[in-house]
């Protein structure tokens, strides 16, 4: 199943918070139903990397219509430093143990005057 991609922009020292939609077989019309699912998701400096950036908070807020919430904390990106980086959301099937990949992308991380 192939992933969808979406860039998203992170600001250093505040919260970032979206919603996500899964979809099925790298639709953009047809939702991946994430019953019986968990999912997380992560930022690195690189694919190869070894060391995340930040993991963030992950919960399926409508399953049957696909919706996962991804959160960081500004305490979170309060370390990290401006610059891209790169994202994934894992959704895994619990039923099936199947990892799915539902979106990636460049997380552009920018700096801030007030925190």
């Amino acid at each position: 199943m192939a992933s969808r991609t979406q860039n998203i922009t992170v600001d250093v020292g505040a919260d970032y918070v979206a919603n996500v939609v899964a979809y099925a077989n790298g639709s953009t019309t047809t939702v991946l139903n994430l019953t019986n699912c968990t999912a997380n998701a992560a930022i690195k400096k690189g694919y190869y990397h070894s060391s995340t950036s930040a993991t963030f908070n992950v919960w399926i807020q409508d399953a049957s219509a696909g919706i996962i919430n991804i959160h960081l904390n500004a305490a979170n990106t309060n370390t990290m430093t401006p610059g891209n980086y790169v994202y994934d959301v894992i959704v895994l099937n619990s039923s099936t143990s199947h990892r799915t990949r539902v979106i990636e992308g460049i997380a552009t991380v920018t700096a801030g005057v007030a925190k």
